[in-house]
Order: C-alpha cells, then structure tokens, then sequence
C-alpha cells in the first residue's frame, strides 16, 4: 500500500522539481505540496488489489461514499465523480452498533443474526468486522471511521447495490493480511456479491451469508484449522448453515 502511496506523492512533488531543476526544493514546499496531497485524498480509495476489496492503513482509505471505486475505467470514473458525504445525522442514536443498516437491507431478525456473529469474531479472534448497508448518496459515509474507531484490524464490509454494480465492497486494515489471506476478500466479494447472485438470493441473504462466511474463516485460522477459507468453502455455504466452528 505504501509503495503506490509514495508514488503519487512523488508525482505531486514532480511539477514543482521540474519547475525549478537548478536548485532544491525546500521544506516548506515540500511540506505544502504533502498537506496537498493528503488533502486531495481524504476519502478516497486506495490502491485496488481484486474486484471490491481495498487495502488501506488506519482506516485513511475508506472512501468517502462508504463504498469503494469498482475495478474497470467506467466504474472507477464513475465513482470518481460522486461527491464525498460525511453525515454524522445518519449514524445510530444511543450505544455504538457494529451495523447500519441505513436503507432497511435487512429484517430485523437478520440484524440480530449479523450483530451476533460480529461480535462473536471479534471477541474470539480481535478482527473488528463493520457493516454498513446503504444506498449513496443516503449514507454516513467518512463519519463511520470515527464512529467505528477503523484502525488497521477492522474491516469495513460495505453493502451497496448502486454503488459498483458487486453488492459487496470490503476495506481492509493493515493487519488482516496476517490472519486472512489477501485473496479470500474478493472471492467473497465475487461470490456474494455478484449481481447475479444477490439479485436472484436477495441483497440481504448476500449480506448475511458473506458474514457467515467470514465468521467460518477467521475462526478457523485461530484455531489452526485448513480449508475454510479455501475457493471451494463458499460454494456450499448457506445462511441456514451453522458455522463451522464455534
């Protein structure tokens, strides 16, 4: 992530070092031209790894929409030209709830379902999983990384019908690669969150069997056991299944 990180920041710097080849560039301008940069970049998305995943650090990634740019020029370009939000109205009133559910995605005994898994992962294994289910531009979006505390082992999965065109976009913490491997988000994205599939199960039977899915994969890797994050774990997986492991 850092490497593609420094180099924008370098292009950013590239107009000035040609503008003035003889001599050095100064702290100050070298100062400004970093603030300009981080500036132009506050919610946007960094650099792609698979179809609906995003890797990012301390949570600066998350894009300001709550979802993530979708692979392919059109839909990056598209992406692009929605206006960051940052509505802290939209949060949840009361106790610190790790889904929004900011469009009715779910029933009510779905969200119970997804909370509860949630924190069961998190309590057994420490990866903070948050889900927020929206339709831009109705939605948090930056407020959540507050809101949430997103730091380097929270993944953000968001769930947005709109927004790419995959229903599932995650965002990833720095620290996840160490427990998860780095290509088991977009088969999850690309399982569960093809339109094929949502738009014949339901977006909330996607949303429900992607968490059920990753609550069976980073249990297993706690405990050391092979396979269920493996390509051919998601084929049968269902939201009536019971985990795995418990």
């Amino acid at each position: 992530t850092m490497v593609p990180l420094l180099w924008l920041s370098l292009s950013l710097l590239f107009p000035l070092l040609s503008a003035a080849p003889s001599r050095a560039l100064s702290r100050p301008a070298v100062a400004q031209a970093l603030r300009s940069f981080r500036a132009a970049n506050v919610g946007r998305t960094p650099t792609r790894c698979a179809a609906g995943v995003s890797r990012r650090s301390m949570g600066m990634g998350l894009v300001a929409t709550g979802g993530l740019m979708a692979a392919g020029v059109r839909r990056a370009e598209a992406a692009k030209r929605r206006d960051p939000v940052n509505r802290p109205d939209l949060l949840p009133k009361g106790d610190m709830t790790p889904l929004i559910d900011s469009t009715g995605m779910l029933s009510r005994s779905q969200e119970k379902r997804v909370v509860e898994l949630i924190k069961g992962i998190e309590q057994d294994t420490g990866l903070k999983l948050r889900v927020l289910c929206q339709t831009y531009p109705e939605t948090p979006g930056l407020a959540i990384v507050d809101y949430w505390g997103v730091d380097d082992d929270t993944v953000v999965l968001v769930a947005d019908p709109e927004l790419t065109g995959n229903l599932l976009n995650f965002n990833i913490g720095a620290n996840i690669d160490l427990k998860v491997p780095a290509n088991y988000w977009g088969r999850v994205s690309g399982k569960f969150g093809a339109k094929n599939y949502w738009q014949k199960e339901g977006a909330d039977t996607a949303v429900v069997n992607a968490v059920n899915a990753i609550q069976t994969c980073v249990r297993s890797v706690e405990l050391g056991v092979k396979g269920a994050c493996a390509p051919g774990a998601l084929s049968n997986l269902k939201e009536t299944d019971s985990p795995m492991i418990m």
